[in-house]
């Protein structure tokens, strides 16, 4: 039970996103075409999400080599002025990332200010342990294909909520 519980926060969690970019495209996106590149590409996502009594931001950035997905930094922002909302979800936070305390690579905050709670997770999918993250997560429903994480698997999942990304280019 506890990892079915686990599983549904990350997967939450996997599925935030931010947009800021030049050219726009949908969460569908495949790395397919970068498959024999070892070019980086930065993409940008974005979810749209409610909250009765505030406001939610949702967002992602992905880098990726080709298939493989090498770092995923997630931004959910909630945002209200009623304090209780915002313990709910500060609490949340704090209690699912204790999951993973200590687990090298997986870098996660939780900044609360007056009138917002901002969860933030960075991921380093080339270096952390993924065999710890698998026993935390469990491997059903996730993005790790053979011991690798999968931008497509990413994408994929995501589009399922609703998620859109955008390709980053370096000017």
């Amino acid at each position: 039970m506890k990892k079915k519980v686990i599983f549904l926060l990350v997967i939450g969690l996997f599925l935030v996103g931010c947009q800021d970019s030049e050219e726009s495209k949908d969460s569908t996106m495949s790395s397919s075409s970068n498959a024999s590149s070892n070019v980086m590409i930065h993409q940008h996502c974005t979810r749209s999400g409610s909250l009765s009594g505030g406001e939610v931001e949702l967002n992602y950035e992905l880098y990726s080599t080709g298939e493989v997905l090498n770092r995923l930094e997630s931004y959910e922002k909630v945002i209200s002025s009623n304090s209780d909302i915002l313990n709910t979800y500060e609490d949340a936070y704090k209690k699912i990332n204790q999951n993973y305390e200590g687990l090298q690579y997986y870098d996660s905050s939780v900044l609360r200010e007056n009138d917002f709670v901002l969860n933030t997770i960075k991921i380093d999918y080339d270096h952390i342990d993924i065999k710890k993250l698998l026993d935390i997560e469990g491997e059903e429903d996730n993005i790790i294909e053979d011991g690798v994480a999968k931008v497509d698997k990413w994408l994929e999942l995501a589009k399922k909520f609703g998620t859109t990304c955008t390709e980053v280019k370096d000017s």
